[in-house]
C-alpha cells in the first residue's frame, strides 16, 4: 500500500515541534550558563543535542510518506561553486553589516555580541561539526522534506526562513539564511549528505577565517586572500550558467508553492517567538 503525502493543514504538528525545539534550544542555555565551570562550547552541545532531538523524535515516530531526497551525484565542481555561492554571500553580509550598524547606532543601539568567544575545542568541534549536522537533520532532513507537497521553492525558502529565525542572532541570521537556501537546493537535488558536508565545510571555513583574522595583520592578509577565491569562483560559475541556459530551450523550472501553508497559526507562532527572540537577543543599548 503506498503512503500519500501530509496535507499541508497537517503540518500543525511540525511547527509545534519546531517551537518545542527553539523554546528548549533558549531555555537550556539560559539554564546552564548559570552552572559555575561550564564552558559555552559544553552549553551548547548539550542545548543543541536536547532541543532536536524533539523535531527528529517526532518525525520518525510520526513518518509521513514523503519519499528521500534523490541521491544523484553531485560533481566536484558543481559541490565547489556551490560552496563559493555559500561563502560569497556571507561575505557579502559581513560587509554589509557595519553599514548596518551604523543605522542601528543612529537609535543608540547596536546588535553587535559583546565581545568574541574563545575557540576552545568543544566550541570548535560544536560549530564545525555537531551544529552542522543537527541542524541539516533537523531543517532539511525533517522541515524541507515535510514541506515539498507544498511546492520546491516554497520549501527551500521556508525551511532557510525558519533555520535563520532560529539562530537568535541577526547577522547569523543573515548568513543563515542565505545558508539556507543553498542547503536546501542541495539536499534536494542530490540529497541530505551533500547538505551536510557543505555546511560542515563551510562552518569549518568560517571557523578559520574568524581565527586567522585573530592572529593579528598577516592573518588579515591571509583571510582576505581566503575570503576572495569564493568570490571568484562564484562569478565564473553564474557566468557559466547563463551561458549555458542561453544555449539550451526554455523549459518549467522548479514547482512555486501553495499559498494554503501559509495559513496556519502554528506557524506564525513559530515566527513570531523566533523573530521576537532574536531581536531581543540581538540588540543592546550602547
Amino acid at each position: 500500500m503506498v503512503k500519500k503525502n501530509p496535507p499541508l493543514h497537517s503540518l500543525t504538528l511540525l511547527w509545534c515541534s519546531l517551537l518545542t525545539y527553539s523554546l528548549l534550544f533558549g531555555l537550556l542555555q539560559k539554564i546552564l550558563f548559570f552552572i559555575p565551570g561550564v564552558s559555552e562550547g559544553t552549553v551548547l552541545l548539550l542545548s543543541s543535542a536536547v532541543s532536536s532531538a524533539v523535531p527528529l523524535i517526532w518525525s520518525a515516530s510520526t513518518g509521513d510518506g514523503t519519499p528521500p531526497f534523490p541521491a544523484s551525484k553531485a560533481s566536484p565542481g558543481l559541490l565547489v561553486f556551490l560552496m563559493s555561492i555559500s561563502l560569497s554571500g556571507n561575505l557579502a553580509i559581513s560587509l554589509f553589516t557595519p553599514v548596518l550598524e551604523q543605522i542601528w547606532n543612529l537609535v543608540g543601539f547596536t546588535a553587535l555580541p559583546a565581545g568574541d568567544a574563545t575557540a576552545t575545542p568543544l566550541l570548535v568541534l560544536y560549530i564545525c561539526v555537531v551544529a552542522p549536522i543537527l541542524e541539516e537533520l533537523v531543517y532539511r532532513g525533517v522541515v524541507l522534506r515535510r514541506l515539498l507537497p507544498g511546492g520546491e521553492r516554497q520549501a527551500i525558502f521556508l525551511s532557510a526562513l525558519c533555520f535563520a529565525f532560529m539562530h537568535h542572532d541577526l547577522y547569523q541570521g543573515l548568513a543563515a539564511f542565505w545558508g539556507g537556501l543553498i542547503f536546501g537546493y542541495a539536499a534536494l537535488r542530490h540529497g541530505l549528505r551533500v547538505s551536510v558536508g557543505l555546511h560542515v565545510a563551510g562552518n569549518s571555513i568560517a571557523m578559520a577565517l574568524t581565527l586567522l583574522q585573530q592572529a593579528g595583520a598577516p592573518g588579515d592578509l591571509a583571510a582576505l586572500a581566503v575570503a576572495a577565491v569564493p568570490v571568484v569562483i562564484s562569478a565564473a560559475g553564474i557566468c557559466r550558467l547563463m551561458l549555458k541556459r542561453r544555449r539550451q530551450s526554455p523549459g518549467t523550472g522548479p514547482s512555486g508553492g501553495n499559498g494554503d501553508i501559509w495559513r496556519n497559526p502554528a506557524l506564525w507562532a513559530l515566527l513570531a517567538f523566533d523573530a521576537i527572540y532574536l531581536f531581543a537577543a540581538s540588540f543592546s543599548r550602547l
